[in-house]
């Protein structure tokens, strides 16, 4: 349970860290619009593309990646309980 508890607390902080700058995040979008509207360079356009899809795959990645370490140290853990609580019995004598 503690590492399911620091994993909350971890994305808890990200997202109040996210959503204390959308602000700023909101006035950056009206500014990318404009410059896409005067701008006739369509390799600008394809390069601005590409940043919000790199903006809007990055917080799926950094979730992903603590899923896996949450779930990699949950296994081990198992693991390692499974291994302490198995008792070895001896073999029975053949008589």
């Amino acid at each position: 349970m503690d590492i399911v508890a620091h994993a909350l607390r971890t994305v808890a902080a990200v997202t109040v860290a996210v959503g204390a700058s959308a602000s700023t995040l909101m006035a950056q979008c009206a500014m990318c619009k404009s410059s896409v509207e005067t701008t006739d360079n369509s390799a600008f356009v394809f390069a601005l593309r590409d940043g919000i899809y790199l903006m809007l795959v990055t917080p799926y990645l950094i979730a992903a990646a603590i899923a896996v370490g949450v779930y990699l140290r949950w296994r081990k853990r198992t693991r390692q309980g499974r291994a302490a609580a198995t008792v070895k019995l001896p073999h029975p004598r053949l008589n």
